[in-house]
């Protein structure tokens, strides 16, 4: 429990004790949390995560949260701004050389619904 409290102060302070990547991280957990749990707004909260991560984070961390973001979207059925999402975490991959990326890249590919004709 004291874990717990201490770990929500960390990342609930006040701004200035916040450094910009913790506010990212938060953001983008924030995100994934809203998904996992299908409440309101998990559109603009990848939104504004994902552009924190552009300005603040790295590459490898922007590549897993389009994919976080593509998977909430394929759940939806918003397949060609999934593929967007997945497209550009590809791109990032292969720059890095990041195989486990471009694997869960894959399997969000493949778990794609059927599109119906």
């Amino acid at each position: 429990m004291v874990f717990r409290k201490s770990c929500h102060q960390q990342l609930h302070g006040p701004p200035g004790q916040l450094t910009p990547w913790l506010r990212t991280e938060r953001d983008l957990a924030q995100a994934r949390l809203t998904a996992s749990n299908g409440e309101q707004g998990v559109a603009a909260s990848f939104t504004d995560a994902i552009s924190g991560v552009r300005e603040h984070g790295s590459l490898y961390h922007l590549a897993h949260g389009l994919l976080d973001q593509a998977a909430y979207l394929i759940r939806l059925g918003a397949t060609e701004a999934a593929e967007t999402a997945i497209g550009e975490a590809c791109g990032i991959a292969d720059r890095l050389r990041c195989q486990p990326l471009l694997d869960r890249a894959a399997d969000l590919t493949a778990a794609r619904p059927p599109v119906q004709a």
